[in-house]
């Protein structure tokens, strides 16, 4: 992921005719060394920022010295070479001292701070960072030092430090009510609060809330108020307190009945109502979600019955009558099928579409029905990734306008997946994560025994306590040093160790015991964020080191895998290596910008090159009008170039890959991929595997972008496909890339081939960021 770096203000941007040639040159590699450094370039930055630095001292120029000095620690603070990077700011800030360059000076001293709490020193941590507000201080800046202080309060709250982040928070609060800054005294409280439940300490979380609910009132804010009655209502749940609960969200609903929104009003129902549930009142949550099913129905709203159905299956759920909520969300499901039906339906009905199949499986797990409700989970996994391709099943209407989906993509039975089990000689891992329930998973193992388990993120026996499994994940790159220096941590792993508590260690005896032996796991929604290979058990042993790992988005795809597996062919191998690259806008109306290039794939692309005696395509040899012929005669295709995870040519399909080519023209999104599928034999996929090493670029927030670009893949003839989840540095990526190949060509076997690759590429770069990014999606023969 490009990390981004401050810019200290003192560089400007000279021409040859102004300055002198050596001070241009200088300038010019620093400003070169900067763009390496955001794309991970960092044997390309070093070169560039030592030479910048060498022709500074040469003509004397001491604040270009300490920018490029500057530039250097941050390049070893993101390599977590912490002591290298302190060394370096130092030096930096004696020549900002030396040069009087005061706001320098604070960025400095706070990057310095930084780096010292990163290593744990935190008195020294302290220190530095009193200096730094003291200076901004002096410099009569509290807009800037509010902002620091939030940025180190936020830094601690993504390393789990919430007393420590309160403390930054509170000096933040304090600085908004000195300056009688309004706005900055609701984002302090907010941020406050939230640290306060984070550690379960809610009387505190409460009388913040209550301050900022006073502020949005005398204000007169009312969209303020809303959010916070909310805030109030959800923290009270959390303290189990449902009455107090109950009654802010009924203000809540007063207020937002006056401003006549329905979205907003029927969340709030929604949520009023889980309350009058969980309080055991399920006569006042059946009597509230009724008169909103008869709302919906007086206005032909479909999508609203759907919602309103789903609520009303929850409280006959958690009343225990599951003949009446098993009813509820039949008619549910017709209010789904009817929409995809409708050509010029608009509403997006996936979210709640998953509520139901994941309501289903809760009631058929009270009836202790486990296969029945595996049955279900793959349905809604089903159901969920035809929604994102644009496609429908083969018994469906073909009035829906639809393309329709491949025959192996049908609604599975138990048989059935005990039968694809057996056939892929693979331990099969199902997981489903149910709100208010926790995680469902099921083991099928080769035999096709079925194990069912329940994981209780509150009662397993853990480590370290989880409070969401989605803020767990979302930490992951944070941990592996993946993101920008302001939230890079130190390299504790501690996610990945959780995560292995959680979803490993209460199956861990339903595992094979030989490593070669290979499980396939089929993760839900942000669960597809998770290295597999990379989870850690308490004696620092990793999955990989253990099993054999592949990844499939349902049991399903795994009929479709094997039948492309049996259709392969073409006798070519086409790779691909830092492409001229493409220009993109991710908004819509935002002016087009070049991807940044990847300048160190182009050594990969030719080294695999070298291994299959072909050429690559490189730079503007790698156009998509080039491309497009070679993939259908192509057995394998490596493509060391970006995945794009967004949908940027609003093509309906998130995912596409990055090609040479004019404007969005190198673009070869999962939409055209997917349209492959209908074309006449000899224009079709048929290649055993392709390889998408580069990793991601987008602002893609669930794993919709690299389902998108697999689904398609597949569909469209490919059985196996590589994907790279996150943006490894490159030398360790073309070490693994290479490595990978040269144990194909020894054992046809693609997930021992990559396994293997991990195992040899860790003992020389151990980081989990390194080697664990690859993710092999479908068949491993």
């Amino acid at each position: 992921m490009p990390f981004n770096i401050l810019l200290l203000p003192s560089l400007a941007v000279p021409t040859s005719n102004q300055i002198p040639a050596l001070q241009y040159r200088a300038d010019l590699l620093l400003r070169l060394g900067n763009r390496q450094l955001t794309t991970g370039q960092f044997a390309a930055a070093l070169a560039s920022l030592q030479e910048s630095m060498r022709l500074y001292q040469e003509i004397g120029d001491r604040t270009g010295e300490a920018n490029a000095l500057w530039r250097l620690g941050e390049m070893n603070f993101t390599l977590g070479k912490y002591q290298k990077a302190i060394s370096l700011y130092n030096q930096s800030l004696r020549l900002m001292q030396d040069v009087g360059n005061q706001p320098s000076i604070v960025q400095i001293l706070e990057r310095l701070s930084n780096t010292y709490f990163n290593i744990g020193d935190e008195k020294l941590g302290k220190e530095l960072q009193e200096r730094a507000t003291a200076l901004r201080r002096e410099i009569g800046n509290p807009d800037r030092e509010a902002a620091f202080l939030s940025n180190v309060g936020l830094m601690h709250e993504t390393q789990g430090e919430y007393a420590q982040a309160i403390y930054f928070h509170s000096q933040q609060l304090a600085i908004a009510k000195e300056n009688n800054n309004r706005n900055l005294q609701v984002y302090s409280l907010q941020n406050l609060a939230a640290a306060y439940r984070q550690l379960k300490q809610y009387p505190h979380a409460i009388a913040l809330y209550q301050q900022e609910l006073e502020l949005a009132q005398q204000s007169g804010d009312k969209s303020l108020t809303n959010l916070t009655l909310k805030l109030l209502a959800e923290t009270y749940e959390d303290r189990g307190d449902f009455e107090q609960a109950i009654a802010f969200y009924q203000q809540q609903l007063a207020l937002t009945e006056k401003s006549q929104n329905p979205v907003n009003k029927a969340d709030l129902i929604k949520q009023l109502g889980r309350a009058y549930s969980f309080a055991g009142q399920y006569d006042k949550a059946l009597a509230l979600y009724q008169e909103q099913l008869a709302s919906a129905k007086a206005a032909k709203d479909i999508f609203s019955q759907g919602m309103a159905l789903n609520n009303l299956a929850f409280v006959f759920l958690k009343s225990g009558k599951f003949n009446d909520a098993e009813q509820t969300l039949s008619d549910s499901t017709k209010a789904w099928q009817f929409l995809r039906s409708n050509l010029g339906n608009t509403d997006d009905y996936a979210a709640e579409q998953a509520n139901t199949y994941n309501l289903l499986q809760q009631i058929l797990i009270a009836q202790n029905q486990p296969e029945a409700a595996l049955e279900i989970a793959e349905q809604g996994s089903t159901m969920a990734f035809l929604k994102l391709l644009g496609m429908r099943l083969v018994s469906e209407s073909a009035g829906t306008g639809l393309k329709v989906a491949p025959k192996q993509i049908s609604p599975i039975t138990i048989n059935e997946i005990q039968a694809i089990a057996k056939e892929q000689k693979a331990t099969l891992v199902k997981y489903a994560i149910i709100p208010d329930a926790g995680l469902y998973v099921w083991v099928i193992q080769p035999t096709g025994k079925v194990t069912f388990r329940q994981l209780d993120l509150k009662s397993e026996n853990i480590i370290s306590p989880i409070n969401s499994i989605t803020e767990v994940v979302a930490s992951i790159p944070a941990s592996l040093g993946l993101l920008n220096q302001r939230t890079a941590q130190k390299n504790n792993y501690q996610p990945l160790l959780q995560l292995n508590q959680l979803l490993i260690k209460p199956i861990a005896d339903l595992l094979p015991k030989n490593p070669t032996e290979q499980v396939i796991f089929i993760p839900q929604d942000e669960l597809w964020f998770i290295p597999f290979p990379a989870l850690v058990d308490i004696y620092g042993k990793y999955l990989i080191e253990k099993h054999t790992i592949t990844t499939v988005p349902a049991i399903q795809i795994l009929k479709l895998t094997k039948d492309r597996r049996n259709n392969t062919g073409g006798s070519k191998v086409v790779v691909v290596g830092n492409p001229t690259m493409p220009s993109i806008a991710r908004v819509i109306g935002e002016k087009l910008q070049p991807l940044p290039p990847l300048v160190n794939t182009e050594q990969e692309a030719l080294e695999i090159a070298d291994l299959f005696k072909t050429t690559a395509l490189i730079g503007n040899q790698a156009t998509k009008a080039t491309i497009l012929p070679l993939l259908p005669k192509a057995k394998t295709i490596h493509l060391a170039t970006y995945s794009i995870l967004d949908d940027v040519k609003r093509q309906g399909i998130p995912g596409a890959i990055a090609l040479a080519g004019a404007d969005g023209d190198g673009l070869l999104t999962a939409s055209e991929i997917l349209n492959l599928y209908a074309q006449p034999k000899g224009q079709r996929l048929r290649a055993r595997l392709v390889f998408l090493s580069a990793g991601e670029t987008g602002n893609a927030k669930t794993g919709e972008g690299v389902l998108g670009l697999s689904l398609a893949l597949m569909t469209a003839g490919i059985p196996s496909i590589i994907v790279s989840q996150w943006a490894a540095p490159d030398i360790p990526t073309a070490a693994i890339t290479t490595e990978f190949y040269r144990q194909l060509k020894q054992n046809p076997n693609k997930a021992q081939a990559l396994r293997n690759a991990m195992l040899t590429t860790m003992k020389q770069f151990p980081n989990p960021k390194d080697w664990a990014a690859f993710t092999l999606i479908g068949e491993a023969r």
